[in-house]
């Protein structure tokens, strides 16, 4: 049995708010920030004071999740990762290190949230690549046996990541989203090139996702002039952050109906390889650009949900 960290002690929270006074909070999974050098000898698991995830996770928050950390009250809870080669395992075990480890973290510090944090208030759900598995597993379980949670919920950004249509179905109390400003819905998308063929491992066959530019479902072009701008990051050839630059207008967006995914016509996908994790992610495979190339879209979308959400009940 893993232990469950305290999710009442600050030290197992990646970002706590010290004076949330804002009226909606934010609820934030990172991404795998776990890469050991060795995988095959690496523990499943990380520790939860380990320094390197941590800073990893740290530049995610402040260069990717970032693009919601001004909408509300931002809560990032650290939780025990599961390395990618286990991640994706279909071995039993594997799965139960994921649930017991990984998902029990973030289920616990989600119960600390609403119990602790929460008052009530509304909240956004948010979380990239490994964080959105946590997050659709979230959804589909403490949410199916709390649902007055969802009046709550403005919506859930599950990005990078499939939502199948399997899900939708085993999981009636949720809903995706089918335009810019509708709330208590999922969000979800991945992101890759024209042509990209091979296998991606965050895109679950027969999964949906919505245009993060048009914020529509069909597969009319979103052209890059609609963007409300991407935030990038760079690293160096020791993995440090290098540069961070905003640009508008840099990418589009069309729904691939039939593979699932959102493609990205403008840029040049060697720029979101993710050397880390070598032979999990394609060339094609923007993983790494899901939030960056929409960041103020998504905030914007983000801010529209809020404001429809109060505007439903009667509030400005």
């Amino acid at each position: 049995m893993i232990a469950l960290p305290d999710y009442t002690n600050a030290d197992n929270w990646l970002v706590i708010p010290d004076d949330p006074k804002a009226p909606v909070d934010v609820f934030y999974i990172v991404p795998t920030a776990y890469h050991p050098a060795d995988p095959d000898t690496a523990p499943d698991l990380c520790g939860m004071d380990d320094a390197a995830v941590r800073k990893r996770a740290g530049e995610h928050i402040a260069h990717k999740g970032s693009c919601f950390i001004t909408v509300g009250n931002f809560y990032a809870p650290m939780y025990r990762q599961t390395k990618v080669k286990t991640l994706i395992s279909d071995d039993p075990e594997a799965k139960k290190t994921v649930l017991s480890g990984s998902f029990a973290c973030v289920a616990a510090a989600f119960e600390t949230y609403m119990r602790r944090h929460n008052h009530g208030k509304p909240f956004i759900l948010a979380a990239h690549s490994q964080g959105s598995m946590m997050l659709a597993m979230l959804l589909s379980s403490v949410f199916a046996k709390h649902k007055n949670y969802l009046d709550k919920m403005i919506a859930a950004y599950v990005i990078g990541f499939g939502i199948t249509r399997d899900y939708l179905t085993a999981n009636p109390h949720l809903t995706f989203a089918e335009g810019r400003d509708d709330t208590g819905v999922i969000i979800s998308y991945n992101t890759e090139a024209p042509g990209v063929t091979a296998r991606n491992i965050t895109l679950p066959k027969d999964s949906v996702c919505i245009n993060p530019i048009s914020w529509t479902r069909d597969s009319v072009t979103a052209p890059k002039e609609d963007s409300l701008g991407a935030h990038l990051m760079t690293r160096d050839a020791e993995g440090n952050v290098a540069q961070v630059r905003d640009i508008p207008h840099y990418a589009d967006a069309t729904v691939d109906q039939k593979r699932g995914v959102v493609v990205c016509s403008t840029v040049d996908p060697s720029l979101f390889a993710i050397p880390e994790e070598p032979g999990f992610f394609p060339p094609g495979v923007m993983h790494s650009g899901d939030l960056p190339l929409y960041y103020y879209d998504l905030r914007q979308n983000a801010i529209d949900r809020i404001n429809a959400y109060f505007a439903s009940r009667g509030n400005k």
